[in-house]
């Protein structure tokens, strides 16, 4: 939703004669009360429903473990040999070499909304952004997360040389005007909704033109407009506001490229996201698109850097974008959609925070999920425990599909593997199930349990092996290992 001030009816004070206009003005923080800030949307966020558990089976990679194909050695495309009984153990004499299976270390970038709509009241009592960056520093203080790197920062951004809060239009520089000013409504108002101006041809007939306004000392949701002692009657002095610069968001996708927190590894990396976390404060707009952008360019230079790491972008937010082109719902699937279709590719994940009437918002937060490779957004109901909610999502993305894909290993010759000779197991001291490797991710319904590589393997850039949705499933509940067997012919669907 962003800033836009929320959406809320002001009480004009009533302002008592004889006050004197010539004390010496003071400031008040509207930020501290939810209920002055007027929301200057453009557009709504979505609906809630249960949330989604996201995750493409086909990741992506760049680069490749070994030296390039030897010219003439034939193709790489395992043959896909078909043998039954995928439960039976499998003839093992032909394996030259097996290896225990090494889950893929996973990246995680989150792109945090701290937009000023945050402030605003969950179920629970405690506001949107309170409740998300508490769940956050639960996620990566959590044992179960450790191993996991985790990187973060926040939206909107501001320009550079733009302060978080004003008083004056010379305070915000390129990032001005400082928003000081509404239409004055006339004497008669008792309740209106706050429009920001610049100007006087900004303002309605109706009004008494732009003005400077001031909140009373008391009770903050309370606008007024002669400043000075007892303007405000019982409730005090009429305070000058210090507010925000209207154009204050960046626009740079480079800008939300660079981390507030580096990405790395848990526990190591908890401290420095949990004291990040603690000084961050809600302020701005929501650049959506560029928001998105920046943390897709670092999630992209990550997997270069880490081939054989999985990436992934996390994008949390309580609205749809107020402001950086493009602001349409559409551009910022876009911006996912050739993400996740490039190599490496990487995915978006996506949590928003609505209430279960904002339909339509809905629909868009699903379009980027499913544009990012992810199928569906996480969904948190602020009327609920948004806490709880935030935390059961980011749990779910790291306990998902994440969790079962594998670091294709070296030849132990040292020399390139044959991906045609490649095998991968289940073992249990019960038995060894076979896989089959079905190619990619779209022909794993050709067999009940099936693998394929992360890219084609004739490209030179598969790095691991991803199994197939109910292979994943069936990985979760047993006591087994994966083993990767080299030296045989891959064995595809019966």
């Amino acid at each position: 939703m962003g800033r836009r001030r929320w959406l809320a009816l002001f009480a004009i004070a009533s302002v008592a004669a004889g006050c004197s206009a010539d004390e010496p003005h003071r400031e008040t923080s509207p930020a501290s009360n939810a209920g002055e800030r007027a929301e200057r949307t453009s557009g709504t966020g979505g609906g809630s429903g249960e949330s989604g558990t996201g995750g493409s089976s086909e990741p992506g990679a760049a680069g490749f473990m070994s030296t390039p194909k030897p010219a003439g050695s034939g193709p790489m495309q395992p043959e896909l040999a078909g043998q039954s009984g995928g439960a039976a153990t499998p003839d093992f004499s032909c394996v030259k070499h097996t290896e225990e299976a090494e889950r893929v270390p996973v990246e995680m970038y989150i792109m945090l909304d701290r937009s000023e709509s945050m402030l605003g009241v969950t179920g629970t009592g405690e506001t949107k952004w309170d409740a998300m960056r508490a769940a956050v520093t639960k996620f990566v203080s959590d044992p179960r997360s450790e191993g996991l790197y985790v990187g973060l920062q926040y939206f909107p951004l501001g320009k550079p040389g733009v302060p978080t809060e004003c008083v004056a239009d010379k305070d915000c520089g390129v990032g001005g005007p400082c928003m000081t000013k509404l239409c004055q409504p006339p004497p008669t108002a008792a309740m209106f909704v706050p429009v920001y101006c610049s100007t006087d041809s900004e303002c309605s007939d109706d009004t008494l033109g732009c003005t400077e306004f001031g909140l009373c000392e008391r009770d903050p949701s309370i606008v007024c407009f002669d400043f000075g002692l007892r303007a405000c009657g019982s409730l005090g002095d009429c305070l000058h506001v210090r507010s925000e610069c209207k154009n204050f968001s960046s626009c740079d996708a480079k800008d939300y490229a660079t981390p507030a927190v580096t990405i790395g590894q848990l526990p190591a990396q908890a401290r420095m996201i949990t004291n990040s976390l603690a000084v961050a404060m809600p302020v701005g707009l929501t650049p959506t698109s560029a928001a998105l952008s920046g943390a897709l360019q670092q999630a992209g230079e990550r997997a270069k850097a880490e081939p054989t790491h999985r990436v992934i972008a996390l994008l949390a937010t309580d609205g749809l974008p107020t402001e950086c082109e493009p602001i349409d719902p559409t551009g910022v699937a876009d911006i996912a959609m050739r993400a996740a279709t490039a190599k490496p590719a990487l995915n978006t994940y996506v949590v928003g925070v609505f209430s279960p009437a904002e339909t339509p918002a809905l629909t868009n937060l699903d379009s980027w999920a499913k544009a990012g490779g992810t199928d569906k957004a996480f969904i948190l109901d602020p009327s609920q425990d948004v806490n709880a909610q935030f935390l059961d999502a980011l749990e779910k993305i790291r306990g998902g599909t994440l969790a079962c894909e594998y670091v294709l290993p070296p030849s132990p010759e040292g020399n390139e593997i044959d991906l045609g000779l490649v095998n991968v197991d289940v073992v249990s001291d019960q038995a060894t199930r076979q896989l089959r490797y079905v190619g990619d991710a779209n022909s794993c319904d050709k067999t009940e349990f099936g693998w394929h590589y992360d890219a084609d393997p004739n490209s030179g850039r598969a790095t691991k092996i991803v199994t197939c949705g109910k292979t994943c499933d069936m990985l979760k509940t047993t006591s087994g290992k994966v083993e990767v067997r080299i030296g045989c012919k891959t064995v595809g669907p019966d």
